[in-house]
């Protein structure tokens, strides 16, 4: 696993108090971006993988104590845990008092290990609500004087919505592929009809999942498109088997609502498979 860290000629430590940061939080390590909003265009990013079952997050401590570019000032920040557990609420159904009532539909805490946050989807107008870490969300507070906490169902969900507005009325569904889970996101008409996550260990559960989709919300195989996103290798095995399935099924190029500094040099690859903590800025 190879850490990688790019920082344009046009970054000034001296203003970036009108800069926004983004931060990605997963099992494979953390991620983060700088976004200038005045040129729409991201000047740093870097990626450094790692494998943590700490309960103290002690990587990600570290990570907080010696990269300088989480040591800045910023006008915005932004933290992104990549996790399923999660439960999207339509805006009219939506009581804060019920938070954990609405979570525990889906999903359950039995610990005061945890903390529920919640965030809303503007364009879908629904709100998710998501576990994090107590010591996660605490670490994070503590090292930022003002941040956001989402999940990856914010930029998900706000990154199909704004593409379907582009394109004709149809029915798709949009899957973004994790370690070891997926979330899948279906579009009926330009709306959001379904928001889940489901655990997957192979191939063939992965398959099984996505065709249980279909079947429970009776859509048609020949008149759906189903959009990959979060890989970029044609070859991968859960692309191969599910288009053996579903002929309309394509890995996407993801949309970005936001440039890239020429000078980053940041690959599609790298595009594909961090998509959302590049679209993060757009649930701003």
């Amino acid at each position: 696993m190879t850490k990688t860290y790019v920082v344009s000629p046009s970054f000034d430590e001296s203003i970036t108090t009108s800069y926004f940061l983004s931060i990605r939080s997963a099992s494979d390590g953390l991620s983060f971006c700088v976004l200038d909003p005045v040129t729409n265009t991201y000047i740093a990013y870097a990626d450094i993988p790692f494998r943590d079952t700490s309960t103290d997050h002690i990587k990600t401590q570290e990570l907080l104590i010696t990269e300088k570019l989480l040591n800045l000032p910023y006008k915005k920040v932004l933290f992104m845990i990549e996790t399923p557990y999660a439960t999207l609420v339509p805006s009219a159904l939506y009581d804060p008092a019920k938070k954990r009532e609405l979570y525990n539909l889906n999903h359950s805490i039995t610990t005061d290990d945890w903390i529920l946050k919640d965030q809303k989807i503007k364009m879908a107008d629904a709100w998710n609500i998501f576990a994090i870490p107590k010591f996660l969300y605490y670490l994070i507070s503590n090292q930022f004087d003002s941040v956001s906490f989402y999940q990856q169902y914010s930029p998900f969900v706000e990154g199909c919505l704004l593409s379907a507005q582009n394109q004709k009325q149809e029915n798709s569904i949009h899957i973004n592929l994790h370690q070891n889970f997926f979330d899948i996101v279906v579009m009926e008409s330009r709306s959001l009809k379904l928001c889940n996550s489901f655990k997957f260990t192979n191939t063939n559960d992965f398959v099984y999942f996505v065709l249980f989709a279909f079947e429970q919300l009776k859509m048609s195989t020949d008149n759906t498109k189903i959009h990959l996103h979060g890989i970029y290798d044609r070859q991968n095995p859960n692309y191969v088997a599910l288009k053996n399935y579903l002929r309309n099924t394509k890995i996407t190029d993801s949309s970005f609502h936001f440039n890239f500094s020429d000078t980053l040099k940041i690959k599609e690859q790298v595009k594909q498979e961090h998509h959302n903590l590049f679209n993060l800025a757009i649930c701003v």
